[in-house]
């Protein structure tokens, strides 16, 4: 890959961005939607090195090919995981990885809104987040890929990898109105792979782990929770989620899609109709 640019803390991510990532793109000719959506994936990702990581130092690097660019920011810092961990008082970096799927988690709620990830992550063809020994990667439809267990679980840091399509499927306005719909622009709904939780958990047994899952998501009106690659789920997680979480908010219109056979009909015999 070619390096971009290096730069120590700290530092504006808009400099960055102009001064060594776009003409970049532009020397391979990136432009037009492919370029406004690297704009706000590249800044948005510097951003969070600069006030969340404790990073003294960023490494941006990037390759392109006929049809797409890749980019990759590096930062030495905690960790996104242990982060969030900390900043939300998580039992471990494990649990964090499915709070940076929610779209408004944040350590931070003063200063940020904890959008940043959750929308680079359905912008890009391919959005991967490596960072405290677990990775997890998004394609463009929002769809989680397999959590991965990085060989190297002591390399500090985070290591964000995007790859943006020449031609995008989606234009930045397109993606952002699917989630902060028109005229009021509020970014009332999200969707949630339900398979990170069971794949950093093992199962979805827990009344626990259904309230870790629901953390936060009353700040939406419209939760889908997306069961693809769940085999199944035990009637307590079932209850917990579709009873007495939608019971006790009743302003958040929720959705289960991708149920397979069984869990469908756990789910309906909660009482909830998938």
């Amino acid at each position: 890959m070619d390096s971009i640019c290096e730069a120590r803390l700290p530092f504006e991510e808009d400099r960055l961005w102009i001064e060594s990532v776009r003409p970049w793109l532009a020397m391979h000719g990136i432009a037009g939607e492919a370029l406004k959506i690297t704009n706000y994936v590249a800044t948005e990702m510097l951003n969070n090195v600069r006030d969340h990581s404790g990073s003294g130092t960023v490494a941006v690097s990037g390759e392109s090919n006929p049809s797409s660019c890749v980019l990759h920011v590096v930062d030495e810092g905690v960790g996104v995981f242990r982060r969030l961990c900390d900043g939300l008082g998580l039992a471990g970096p494990r649990e964090a990885v499915i709070e940076v799927a929610k779209g408004k988690r944040t350590t931070d709620p003063a200063q940020h809104t904890g959008q940043g990830i959750f929308f680079s992550s359905r912008l890009c063809e391919w959005f991967c987040l490596e960072a405290n020994g677990f990775a997890v990667s998004f394609e463009s439809d929002g769809r989680a890929e397999p959590l991965e267990f990085l060989p190297h679980a002591a390399q500090p840091g985070t290591t964000v990898k995007f790859r943006i399509a020449r031609q995008p499927r989606r234009t930045l306005r397109e993606v952002f109105d699917e989630y902060c719909p028109q005229p009021d622009i509020d970014f009332i709904r999200t969707r949630i792979a339900v398979r990170l939780m069971a794949e950093a958990d093992g199962s979805l047994v827990s009344r626990s782990q259904a309230r870790r899952l629901m953390a936060g998501l009353d700040q939406f009106t419209k939760v889908e929770l997306d069961f693809t690659g769940v085999a199944d789920i035990a009637q307590g997680f079932a209850d917990e989620v579709f009873r007495v979480w939608a019971t006790t908010h009743p302003a958040v219109a929720l959705s289960a899609l991708n149920a397979s056979e069984d869990v469908a009909r756990m789910l309906r015999h909660v009482g909830f109709n998938p």
